[in-house]
């Protein structure tokens, strides 16, 4: 084995642990990436939900299909390219419920901690104080960015 051999295996090793540092440091300090999007419902009925992402470049990552129980949650994983960024990233969400109401936000995530909060049948309240609140406004499909903590 020559010299240059040596040298490439430390250049290697270095490399691998520069690489395991990054990965993991932020991973120790804050713990995994969020889910890229959840969903609630709201609503005493179920629902079907259709979801298409889009990514900085306006290409779709994610166009998928759930069926949500009355009052029942979904979230979707985000893909293994995505949980590990440090830099700012905009993704546009467009949601469909039912094949007829559609509602589309563009969301600017500054981390891999960062989600999509999607509610169907949402009761904004707004800046209304508690003791006026008799009929707030539903909103049919709420989107709005949210990190976990």
């Amino acid at each position: 084995m020559g010299s240059n051999d040596g040298k490439l295996v430390i250049f290697f090793m270095l490399l691998a642990i520069t690489l395991f540092f990054y990965v993991s440091l932020p991973f120790m300090f804050r713990g995994p990436a969020a889910s890229l999007f959840v969903i609630h419902n709201h609503d005493i009925k179920g629902h079907e939900v259709a979801i298409e992402v889009f990514d900085q470049h306006n290409k779709s990552i994610i166009n998928e299909t759930y069926l949500l129980e009355p009052r029942g949650d979904v979230s979707r994983s985000r893909p293994f390219s995505l949980r590990f960024h440090r830099e700012k990233r905009e993704y546009i969400f467009k949601v469909t419920m039912d094949n007829q109401i559609t509602s589309t936000a563009k969301l600017e995530f500054p981390n891999s901690h960062a989600f999509a909060d999607i509610r169907l049948y949402y009761r904004d309240y707004g800046d209304i104080p508690y003791e006026n609140r008799e009929s707030p406004e539903i909103v049919p499909i709420f989107i709005e960015f949210n990190e976990m903590m």
